[in-house]
């Protein structure tokens, strides 16, 4: 099961379709996408599970790179 798959299960009221293209553009939890994240999460009006989702999912990006 992949990193987005988990998320959502844990979150179950993210919406996918804004956590998978939300975390394809990122590799990890940086200071730009901290921003990202605010900005989009304003004008899309995204719910806490997703914002919660895509963190979970970068965070896991970002620890499993080296």
């Amino acid at each position: 099961m992949d990193v987005i798959e988990k998320a959502l299960i844990r979150f179950p009221k993210a919406k996918r379709i804004a956590v998978e293209n939300f975390t394809m553009s990122c590799d990890s939890f940086t200071k730009i996408a901290e921003y990202n994240l605010v900005q989009d999460s304003i004008a899309y009006k995204w719910n806490k599970d997703t914002i919660h989702a895509i963190i979970s999912v970068l965070n896991e990006k970002g620890n499993n790179k080296e």
